[in-house]
């Protein structure tokens, strides 16, 4: 079968290899749809700590059952099934703490290699975080199912309200995401805040919130007139970036919450103004990756059709143009790309 194989950075190579068995617990699955995403845009752009090269990478994707493992019973060949890569321990110090994201053994088992034809789902997240996808959830959408439990999982611990002054910076694809969770929770208009036109452009077509294009716009003008002058309720960064990360505070009101979504490169310091902090009670939050029960409700969302992320999707590209695919993100060309194997 064919995989993309990530050389080096900006070095993609399409190799034929050996299609394994399923082990005790797992599953073989054919690739329907798998998606681009910020972390392997990382990866291709400048390389990742958690994926030394030569490695198959990739990890948004939906399927169906080739065959099964001894032990499995849930799932037979010719199900459709949606899952996420990571699935937690439950037994390690954090697990037991109920903070499943943080699990000692998470990323040491995470599956990588769904730019490929086929894929071996292990047992650990075949127990725990594999659904079978109902006829009328495409696989596009499914294949969703691991960025919106992340998005979900940032959002569990936020208490809004309808008329909450939600600012979320930053339109790529997480932002888009956090602005239909945001919707999906019943926020009237999220405030969505970016500079990249395409984006933008998307947010408005989909209704999804008031659109603040920061080459015409500042911000926090927008913010405080929307909030009568207080400031966001909720701002959630989602660029990634220092800068913004330092900015975002200044954004929301006395008693806020800061949502640092949006990951730094291992190394990076931030400094914030102390005195805002104190004695405007901000809080700071840094959710990571996702828990089962943030996969949970992500099912929900798209198995009940309140969030319908597809439009995200920007093309729809073979497993072969997976490089070309990347170098047009890269530019900032598009939101997401469905690699159709």
């Amino acid at each position: 079968m064919k995989a993309a194989i990530l050389l080096a950075p900006q070095h993609i190579e399409l190799r034929d290899i050996a299609q394994a068995e399923p082990a005790v617990g797992e599953l073989l699955v054919r690739v329907r749809v798998a998606l681009t995403d910020g972390t392997d845009l990382k990866a291709y752009r400048r390389g990742h700590p958690k994926m030394p090269m030569p490695t198959r990478f990739g990890h948004e994707f939906s399927g169906d059952v080739i065959a099964t493992g001894a032990g499995v019973h849930d799932f037979a060949p010719g199900d459709a099934i949606a899952c996420v890569h990571t699935a937690p321990c439950g037994e390690c110090y954090w697990c037991t703490q109920a903070q499943e994201e943080l699990c000692s053994r998470l990323m040491r088992t995470m599956l990588l290699g769904a730019y490929a034809e086929t894929i071996i789902v292990p047992a650990h997240i075949v127990a725990r975080n594999l659904f079978h996808k109902p006829e009328n959830l495409a696989y596009e959408a499914a294949a969703f199912l691991e960025p919106l439990a992340c998005v979900t999982h940032a959002w569990d611990a936020l208490r809004i309200q309808p008329e909450s002054c939600v600012a979320i910076v930053g339109n790529g694809g997480f932002g888009l995401l956090h602005a239909m969770v945001a919707k999906a929770l019943g926020v009237r208009e999220p405030l969505i805040i970016g500079r990249n036109q395409e984006r933008l452009d998307l947010a408005r077509t989909l209704h999804l919130g008031r659109v603040v294009d920061t080459k015409t716009e500042d911000p926090l003008t927008v913010i405080r007139e929307c909030s009568e002058g207080r400031g966001a309720d909720i701002v959630i960064e989602c660029t990634g970036a220092r800068e913004i990360w330092e900015l975002a505070p200044s954004l929301a009101r006395r008693g806020g919450t800061v949502v640092l979504f949006g990951g730094l490169p291992t190394g990076e310091v931030v400094a914030f103004d102390a005195q805002r902090l104190h004695y405007d009670e901000i809080t700071l939050r840094s959710p990571f990756h996702l828990t089962p029960r943030s996969v949970r409700r992500a099912f929900d969302f798209l198995t009940s059709h309140q969030i319908d992320p597809r439009p995200l999707i920007s093309a729809r590209r073979p497993l072969h143009e997976l490089g070309p695919a990347f170098a047009d993100l890269l530019s900032g060309k598009g939101v997401k790309v469905a690699i159709l194997p």
